[in-house]
């Protein structure tokens, strides 16, 4: 169950420090229920492993969501360079400080967070995180459908049917 969390956080945690960068400029995901296609490479091999999940979402909690990655973003003393906007694109270069370890990443993101929108990040590590000195992730979301009966705003359920709330993570965080 640890390793099936790992990708699942892992995502999360990349979705949130790459949508605050101008989030004022992003568009806001539609509410409903989304699917995320993850594929993440390690640069050692030249397959990557696949991981599909759904997340139901509320537009208006996505923005406390943005906040957060925001708050995230300072506290790891991040800085963006060389960003570039048009309509359906962002792309930037960033730079994070997370006490011993220092990332380097380049982020693109398309779409129009209304039906699908993909993001890029390749990033490198400095020391090596969990072995790995670079990696790729790419995210691949399209819009389903409004949430199932009995999901709730922030559900992420991850292709073995273990479900977690990102919402209630952030709101544990804040007490």
């Amino acid at each position: 169950m640890h390793r099936l969390l790992i990708p699942a956080l892992a995502a999360t945690l990349a979705a949130a420090l790459a949508m605050p960068a101008l989030a004022q400029d992003l568009p806001r995901r539609k509410s409903g229920l989304w699917e995320i296609n993850m594929d993440s490479s390690n640069g050692r091999s030249k397959g990557g492993k696949e991981r599909v999940m759904t997340q139901c979402v509320d537009q208006s909690r996505d923005d406390a969501f943005r906040q957060m990655g925001q708050q995230m973003e300072r506290e790891s003393k991040c800085t963006r360079t060389n960003v570039q906007r048009t309509a359906n694109r962002l792309s930037f270069e960033s730079a994070c400080d997370f006490g011993s370890m220092k990332t380097t990443s380049k982020t693109l993101i398309t779409g129009d967070f209304n039906t699908a929108y993909k993001m890029e990040i390749h990033s490198r590590y400095d020391p090596p995180m969990m072995g790995l000195a670079e990696g790729t992730t790419i995210m691949d979301a399209t819009w389903v459908s409004a949430c199932k009966a009995g999901q709730r705003p922030g559900d992420v359920t991850m292709a073995g049917g273990m479900t977690m709330n990102v919402y209630d993570m952030m709101d544990a965080k804040k007490n």
